[in-house]
Parts: C-alpha cells; structure tokens; sequence
C-alpha cells in the first residue's frame, strides 16, 4: 500500500534535456533504461527532480576502476600497432637495399659498395625482427590486461570509460546514447554495457533495454547490425542476442516514452517496495512504497 495517498498524474511535457538553446536527439540510452524501471523515475528526473545514490556513486566507482584498466589496454594496443608498423617500414627498406645490392652484383660485380648495402640490409631487417618481436609482446600483454579485467575480447574501437567519448546518434530513431565500450571483431561491433551491484540470474529489463538502444545506434553509426550486445555484471557476462524481435520491443518502448510524453501521464509500474527504497527519487515520488 502506498504510503503517499492516491496516484497523481506527473506532467513532464516534451522538453529537450541540456544547454538552454541547444537540441538534443530525442531520448538517450540511459532515459529508456530509467523509464523500463519505473515510469515515474524517470519522470521525474527529466523534471530535474534528482536525489542522492549511493549505489549510482559506487557504480561511478567502479567504472572508473574498469576505465583505468581499458586505458592501459588502449595504450598497450597503441604500443602493438605502432611496433608492426615500424617492423613493416623496416622490412620493406631491408628489402630494397638487398634488391638494389643484387642488381649493383649482376650489373657491376666489382662495385665495392654492394657488401655494405647487404649489411645494412641485414641490420634494418634484424631490427625490424626485434619491433615484430616486441609487437607480439604487447599483443599477450593486451590479452593479460583484458583477461584479468574480465573484459570482452576484441579490438577496442570505442570507449566512453577511460576518456569522454563521442555521442553515438541516431536521426532515424532519435536517440542517442555512449556505450561504456565497443569491441570489433572480424566485420561486427559488439556494444558492451557495465552493470554493477548484484549479479542477477537473467539480465533486467531496463539493462536489456538500454543494450537494444546501443545496438540501434551501432548499426546506424556503424552501418552493419550486430549480432549481439553484451551485458557485463561483476559475476557473469551475457550476450543478448540483437534479434527483430528484441529491436521491435526497444522501439515500442520508446513510443510508449513518447506517448506519456505527450499525455504527461506516467505513473509507477511496481508493487515492489523495496525497488522504492533503492530509487534516488524516492523522496521526491508521490506514490512511493516505502
């Protein structure tokens, strides 16, 4: 029973969030997934209603600790990228003094610089081994440091952990939103999500959610679909397959936004009290549980 009297409804009307003056796209990944927890949640945060959250600092926390981790997975990577190339620079300069020094021999068999040109053909190449050495060096390092932070395997293409990112954007479906990170692997994007706190036997509909939106704006921004996105909690990580299925629910999800939008009528979708304590609203809600 409701310990704040009759519901009420919660005018919120279609307000771009942000600086005065300044558009913003629709919705963002973190509106849906407010909203799929609890309407009127989110109602009230796009009334600038906002309350303390202890969990919300705590996951702060942790991302941090996770952005640390995929920084120096990043500049692991710059290191492995910047080693084969210069192998390959190398390689290919070893190459042609050793093509121009036989040339030199098979048009000039007493030319007395030819052995020098073999040398330092030898040399660039023993040196180009070395930085193809300490590229395959720092690729196992990479594997190490995405092992232990039990992150996802692939190439890193995006990160919103260790420095901001850029908003991914979608014309099409007004939204928008910045995946914690994006790895490649072979020709697909796979979005991936950071939820921390208890570890749930299935993912929550607000967290599947706010990944259906990810995988929209991957698909918009990096014109191929994913075939999944992945949701990783502290103690177990769970691809969520991007089926049509899935995409028809998040964009359903987002028309029903709309329409409390545009009705202002929104109210609490739970008769669970203690989903209202860990609510940083809950103060503020007119029809809290508790």
């Amino acid at each position: 029973m409701s310990g704040a009297g009759p519901k009420r409804e919660v005018p919120i009307g279609f307000k771009p969030r942000g600086t005065p003056g300044k558009e913003v796209m629709g919705y963002s990944a973190a509106d849906v997934e407010r909203y799929v927890y609890c309407p009127l949640s989110w109602a009230l945060a796009r009334r600038g209603m906002s309350g303390v959250d202890e969990a919300l600092q705590r996951g702060e926390a942790d991302h941090a600790a996770v952005g640390q981790r995929i920084a120096k997975w990043r500049r692991i990577l710059a290191d492995h990228h910047e080693s084969l190339r210069i192998a390959l620079y190398l390689a290919l300069t070893a190459a042609s003094a050793m093509t121009l020094a036989l040339e030199v021999v098979f048009l000039d068999a007493h030319w007395a610089y030819h052995t020098l040109l073999v040398m330092m053909s030898l040399l660039w190449l023993f040196i180009a081994l070395g930085f193809l050495l300490r590229a395959i060096l720092k690729e196992k390092e990479a594997q190490e440091v995405v092992a232990e932070a039990g992150l996802v395997e692939g190439e890193l293409a995006y990160s919103d952990l260790d420095r901001p990112a850029e908003t991914l954007r979608s014309e099409k479906y007004e939204l928008s939103g910045r995946p914690d990170y994006i790895v490649r692997r072979h020709d697909h994007y796979i979005p991936v999500e950071l939820k921390t706190g208890r570890t749930p036997d299935t993912p929550h509909d607000s967290h599947l959610m706010q990944l259906g939106v990810y995988c929209l704006l991957v698909e918009e921004n990096y014109g191929i679909r994913p075939p999944h996105g992945v949701l990783q909690y502290s103690g177990r990580t769970f691809e969520v397959p991007f089926t049509d299925e899935f995409r028809d629910r998040v964009l359903e999800t987002t028309l029903r936004m709309r329409l409390s939008d545009m009705t202002g009528v929104v109210h609490r979708n739970h008769e669970r009290p203690g989903k209202c304590r860990g609510c940083s609203r809950r103060d503020l809600c007119p029809e809290r549980l508790a």
